[in-house]
């Protein structure tokens, strides 16, 4: 992760922080990542349990999306999201990205959707 830092200070993950108390809930950011060989950016995520059905993965997804898009001129973002994961699915149909792929990354069944 450093890496990444060191050669876009727009990558990486940041910490999320709650509105009004500032209590630290999770990280997120746009993460290069190597799938089949190509460089993609992935809207990620990682909010902590307590703070979860509350809309912030919603809200921080479409961010990241819309920064992305508009602010850095990025064509094409994915989001890669385990097969079980039905919470981020939905959050990745609400913010409009859409099923691309099934693949296997590091062992596990993921989805890969596309904005």
């Amino acid at each position: 992760m450093y890496h990444t830092y060191s050669l876009n200070t727009n990558y990486g993950l940041k910490l999320i922080l709650e509105k009004g108390s500032n209590k630290r809930i999770g990280h997120a950011g746009l993460v290069p990542q190597i799938i089949n060989e190509k460089e993609e950016i992935e809207i990620g995520y990682w909010i902590s349990q307590e703070y979860w059905g509350r809309g912030f993965a919603t809200e921080i997804a479409r961010g990241l999306m819309e920064y992305g898009k508009n602010k850095l001129n990025i064509e094409k973002m994915i989001a890669l999201i385990q097969k079980d994961n039905n919470a981020s699915q939905k959050v990745a149909k609400k913010i409009g990205m859409q099923l691309e792929r099934e693949i296997i990354l590091n062992g596990k069944d993921v989805f890969v959707y596309y904005c």
